[in-house]
């Protein structure tokens, strides 16, 4: 009876979370091929609605691109929920970010603007986050 108006409603909540670009950057041209071979990784597609949420705890966040052939870039998750972009992994390298507990973090392809992955630091001690 009420199952039609909760699933509008979320979908309104959900838009309402994710205003601005989710893919800022699908336009640009950045280094990166992902249609080149290499490990195949599929994307998890759209971003959950989480926003950046108060934090004092301090976390060393490790990246690895473990693939052969393409750079992924990192975005910082915000307060409006809106993406900041944070810079570049090239391929095969690990980049340490410093950030804090309950910060959400993306990780897209940089060519295709892919998601690959999303990450939210829960502790001070975080596994590190690989892709693909």
């Amino acid at each position: 009876m009420f199952t039609r108006p909760l699933v509008i409603l979320g979908a309104l909540l959900l838009t309402s979370c994710l205003e601005g670009d989710p893919n800022p950057f699908a336009d640009a041209g950045t280094s990166g091929d992902a249609s080149s071979g290499g490990p195949s990784s599929v994307p998890t597609g759209q971003p959950s609605s989480v926003c950046s949420q108060q934090s004092a705890q301090a976390v060393n966040l490790p990246f690895r691109n473990e693939f052969s052939d393409r750079t992924v870039r990192l975005y910082w998750v915000n307060y409006q929920c809106q993406e900041v972009a944070y810079g570049a992994v090239k391929p095969k390298t690990t980049y340490v970010q410093q950030t804090y507990v309950g910060h959400p973090w993306r990780v897209r392809d940089a060519s295709t603007n892919a998601l690959y992955k999303e990450f939210i630091p829960t502790t001070t001690a975080p596994p590190e986050v690989t892709v693909p």
